[in-house]
């Protein structure tokens, strides 16, 4: 792998791709010849996968654990990279290893409505107990699901694990409404349970956020004035489809949610956040995130050039951190929704992306049905956070 310089050496990135879904035998030999795990392993170890749905029905997966001697996590996505290598239906796998970082991962119960919190715990419990001390960082594989928001998921554990840095993704796919979306652990694959990875050491991870390009947001600020969990119901003391109609949206012509997201405010002190719509009906928009009265929104526009233009911003923004501080590698996380929005070039960002790191650091991209990644208040704290439409990425 290329190096960069200042690049600290407790941590080593192998990564692998194949495109051979139908082949298995093919696939995991093409994995293991990428990895040269004989001649690159130390100490600890975890492997961290993002792969098509299809390669868990062609027993890929299953076949590639059973010849790797540690840890393999992760979920189903639509599209996924590594150096030199992109596109929707892949096998993607970055081996993490390392002589200082210690790895450990779990699986919760299988989720529901009503018992997220105590699954989640039980996960955070179990992996937690296979380290000497809290994680440098928690990394997160939240099933997607109808009736729980990722929003919640990621509050729920961020009260669990004291505050601790999270970073992670929904899974997601390429089926009507992710149907076939799944998370990973050792070969096995999951529809409604998390699959948790914590890494502990003296790791310094950075973490980088691109929102909508700012020539794609409203400058008009709208007030949240009732509202009830998830679901707002007045907007500048107004009915919500009221306010839309206002600001020139047509419920008839509107082809789909996702051309509306829009930017929340939470006035405390942290950046505001991109979130989708869920749903809109009489009473009101139900939102990916929890929306208090008094937050301030902002719709905004999503296109092919703003998705290229904060893919590239956030790229480099991530490189000159490499160069500034040091770096083995990096994990990028977008939204799902960015690669359909620029249909048909679906794999622009992608390439983009491959680009721009290929010969500089170490990576793994996997695209996202809800990024989950910590920002940074106006006070220099740390606090997680849930976003829709965004490019995130952490730097190790």
């Amino acid at each position: 792998m290329p190096n960069v310089e200042n690049r600290c050496a407790m941590l080593e990135f192998l990564t692998a791709s194949t495109a051979e879904v139908d082949d298995p035998e093919a696939a995991v030999s093409e994995i293991l010849e990428q990895l040269d795990i004989a001649n690159g392993l130390r100490k600890h170890a975890v492997g961290i996968i993002a792969c098509y749905y299809e390669f868990l029905e062609s027993g890929a997966l299953s076949a590639l654990r059973e010849r790797l001697p540690f840890d393999l996590i992760g979920c189903t996505v639509l599209g996924s990279a590594i150096n030199g290598a992109y596109g929707m239906e892949r096998l993607s796998v970055t081996v993490l290893t390392s002589d200082e970082i210690q790895f450990s991962v779990s699986l919760s119960p299988e989720f529901s409505k009503g018992n997220t919190a105590e699954s989640i715990e039980q996960a955070w419990r179990q992996a937690r107990a296979g380290l000497p001390g809290d994680p440098s960082l928690v990394v997160a594989f939240f099933p997607i699901m109808s009736d729980v928001s990722g929003d919640l998921m990621l509050r729920q554990l961020d009260a669990i694990c004291g505050g601790l840095p999270v970073f992670g993704t929904l899974s997601n796919d390429a089926s009507l409404n992710c149907q076939e979306s799944r998370t990973c652990l050792n070969g096995k694959a999951y529809r409604y349970r998390l699959a948790l990875l914590l890494l502990h050491g003296p790791l310094n991870p950075r973490f980088h956020v691109a929102l909508i390009s700012p020539r794609n947001i409203q400058h008009q600020k709208a007030v949240v004035t009732e509202s009830d969990g998830y679901m707002v119901t007045q907007v500048n003391n107004m009915p919500f489809l009221e306010y839309l109609a206002g600001i020139g949206v047509n419920m008839d012509t509107l082809t789909a949610l996702t051309t509306l997201p829009f930017m929340v405010d939470y006035g405390d002190g942290a950046p505001s956040v991109v979130l989708g719509i869920r749903s809109i009906t009489p009473d009101g928009m139900l939102c990916g995130g929890q929306m208090p009265v008094g937050a301030r929104i902002r719709f905004t526009e999503i296109d092919y050039g703003s998705i290229m233009e904060t893919a590239e911003s956030v790229l480099r923004q991530a490189l000159e951190d490499a160069e500034k501080h040091g770096a083995n590698g990096m994990l990028a996380i977008p939204c799902m929704t960015r690669s359909l929005m620029i249909s048909p070039n679906v794999e622009d960002e992608l390439q983009k992306t491959v680009a721009l790191l290929n010969d500089r650091l170490p990576f793994m991209l996997l695209y996202s049905g809800g990024e989950i990644c910590p920002v940074r208040t106006d006070t220099g704290d740390i606090v997680n956070s849930f976003h829709n439409y965004t490019y995130t990425l952490v730097v190790l």
